[in-house]
């Protein structure tokens, strides 16, 4: 889709202890890397417990129930995200900050009457926060693709060049990286480390050749190609995004993304298994 122009604290829960970072994998095998699966039980069993929720078989207003692969890739993807928050990972710290009461800015801001009508508060920086941006970002991506990764533009928008072509799960152009400092970092870092859970993501329709054509020269062609590729690089970029720049997109500014409770109960529940697994789920993840 083209871009259009409470207060009771959460008690934080005891976060993963800190991890030294992977080294960095080549670059030439990005997409292989891309698609090998992590090692370890942790990740088919929050698979299977997100396949089970109810979020899962949730009709979504105008999408209908999600790909089988788009509930099961976000809630890896959010238990990643919880273990780099536990880390203390710059990037993660910037989502999971309290709403910054600037709603032409922070997408958390933007819609707090609907997270305020769930019960769901972001008045405090943590774990809870994080949580309910996922959720957000979960109502983003089947609004803006459907769930499905490898999208590529919207057609319908005049946005060709490698700065301004969407891309991706969330349909993010590269221009958006200027929102903050984190996102051209967050970009070198995924460049060099691209496992992202495309293999869970794959459980969708077929990607064409139109979805995989990245538009442009430059590094905006490379930032659509790792969009699509590495869809943990797209959530992480997008979820930093939007706290800094939600007029990026349309379903934001019209509140056409959905904010499901369903999807926060399945998320705490993903939460509460990396709680139990510690140290052994966040190497996981990696």
């Amino acid at each position: 889709m083209a871009k259009a122009s409470a207060k009771s604290k959460a008690k934080k829960p005891r976060p993963p202890a800190k991890r030294p970072a992977a080294g960095p994998a080549a670059r030439g095998a990005a997409v292989t890397a891309a698609a090998a699966s992590p090692a370890g039980s942790i990740v088919d069993q929050i698979a299977a417990q997100a396949a089970s929720s109810p979020v899962a078989s949730y009709k979504w207003k105008d999408r209908g129930p999600a790909p089988a692969g788009y509930i099961k890739g976000m809630a890896v993807v959010f238990a990643r995200a919880y273990c780099k928050f536990g880390a203390g990972d710059p990037a993660v710290l910037e989502m999971a900050k309290a709403d910054t009461e600037r709603p032409n800015f922070d997408a958390l801001s933007w819609y707090a009457p609907e997270f305020q009508a769930l019960g769901l508060s972001n008045d405090a920086a943590g774990a809870d926060t994080l949580r309910h941006l996922f959720v957000l970002l979960t109502g983003l991506g089947m609004r803006e693709s459907s769930g499905k990764y490898c999208e590529g533009r919207d057609v319908t928008a005049p946005n060709t060049t490698a700065e301004t072509a969407e891309a991706g799960l969330f349909q993010v152009s590269y221009d958006a990286r200027s929102a903050s400092p984190l996102l051209p970092p967050l970009f070198a870092f995924y460049q060099n480390n691209p496992s992202g859970f495309v293999q869970i993501f794959q459980q969708c329709p077929s990607c064409t050749a139109a979805n995989l054509k990245n538009w442009g020269t430059g590094d905006g062609v490379e930032f659509q190609r790792l969009t699509k590729a590495c869809p943990a690089f797209a959530a992480e970029f997008a979820a930093v995004a939007l706290r800094n720049t939600r007029k990026h997109w349309g379903p934001i500014n019209t509140k056409k993304a959905e904010v499901v409770r369903d999807c926060d109960t399945m998320l705490r529940g993903v939460q509460d298994l990396v709680d139990r697994s510690q140290d052994d789920a966040c190497a996981a993840l990696k």
